[in-house]
């Protein structure tokens, strides 16, 4: 064009100068409005709350207050994305439902909920595939006549996740007999924890779905089922509740509050309290062991055998983050640990 108008031209540089500086750390003080909304979780003079702290949502707190604040307070929910991939959650989800599938469906075929080693055989051989079969049509919401011929991934992902039921089968057959107490969404737990504010003493509502409760030789076992690879060692408990710590066993805090919900449930229960993570991805090895262990340094491992061992001990913990969480004096900010950021999907609006 220059050559073309043969006129003068004058040539200016625009640009957008980069900003190098961090960005500055968020903060969000508990103002009346706030606390007003942490009210929802506790007791009223009725005995009764709007809602109740999850597992998932004291982990998060201990994680980052800020999280707990965008997700809990704020109700910013996660951004979904739209992905032809499937992903962990996804799966783990189907897998989940397709195993509570399966033994909720036994109990209604049946009218029993004793199960031996001839009741796994015959699930074993004939009722996996259906279990697998409506896990997906609930989770794409299809009716029961509707076709659900698979291509690609979704037949990939449906012939492992039967691997992988079978597989919680092969091992459930070498501690059968036992006796399923609930299943997932069948039953929630719940109860109520009195800890100290600035105000006086508080209850707080506490409450979760345990994947499977079940009672094997006089003990009852609180089952979580896991898709990754969660740790079943913790070096102590007060480690479960340490926000400084990269490494937290956060699977581990999750199934001895389970404890706490079910004693809080049934104040009657004397028998053993038995936490287990079924991970599904170390399911298939020899030695596969669901049971928790406190391990500390050198020390040899031992195992968790029953959570009212440690009730005391959790319930304190447990108080202190609470009365933490309502300390209008502790602001809700950023995790110093970044390493906890890398997949946080708040991370775009904190600027980490």
């Amino acid at each position: 064009m220059e050559v073309e108008l043969n006129q003068e031209m004058e040539e200016e540089v625009v640009f957008v100068p980069v900003d190098q500086k961090s960005t500055a750390p968020i903060r969000i003080e508990k103002v009346p409005d706030v606390l007003q909304t942490l009210e929802r979780y506790l007791l009223g003079a009725d005995g009764k709350s709007q809602t109740a702290f999850s597992p998932s949502a004291l982990n998060t707190y201990l994680d980052c207050r800020l999280k707990f604040y965008l997700q809990y307070i704020a109700g910013i929910s996660e951004k979904e994305e739209v992905s032809e991939e499937i992903d962990a959650g996804f799966f783990g989800n189907l897998a989940h439902l397709s195993l509570e599938n399966l033994y909720l469906d036994f109990i209604q075929r049946k009218g029993r909920n004793e199960i031996d080693k001839g009741d796994i055989e015959a699930l074993r051989k004939n009722w996996i595939f259906p279990a697998v079969e409506k896990a997906i049509r609930t989770q794409y919401h299809l009716e029961d006549e509707a076709d659900t011929k698979l291509n690609g991934q979704m037949a990939i992902a449906r012939d492992v996740i039967q691997r992988y039921v079978d597989q919680v089968l092969e091992f459930d057959t070498s501690t059968a007999p036992f006796r399923l107490i609930s299943l997932e969404k069948g039953k929630k737990y719940e109860t109520a924890l009195e800890f100290e504010t600035s105000s006086g003493p508080r209850k707080a509502a506490l409450r979760g779905i345990i994947d499977r409760v079940d009672e094997l030789r006089g003990v009852i076992r609180l089952i979580d089922y896991k898709s990754g690879g969660d740790e079943k060692k913790f070096p102590n408990l007060e480690s479960l509740f340490d926000r400084t710590l990269e490494k937290r066993n956060k699977a581990a805090m999750q199934t001895l509050f389970y404890g706490l919900i079910y004693q809080g449930t049934h104040p009657e229960n004397t028998a053993p309290l038995k936490p287990a993570i079924f991970n599904l991805k170390e399911i298939f090895k020899e030695d596969f062991d669901p049971y928790l262990y406190e391990k500390e340094g050198r020390n040899p491992a031992v195992e968790v055998q029953d959570y009212k061992i440690y009730d005391q001990d959790f319930q304190e913990n447990l108080k202190d983050l609470l009365s933490d969480l309502y300390n209008p004096n502790v602001a809700f900010d950023q995790t110093e640990l970044l390493k906890k950021c890398e997949y946080c999907p708040y991370k775009e609006i904190c600027g980490r």
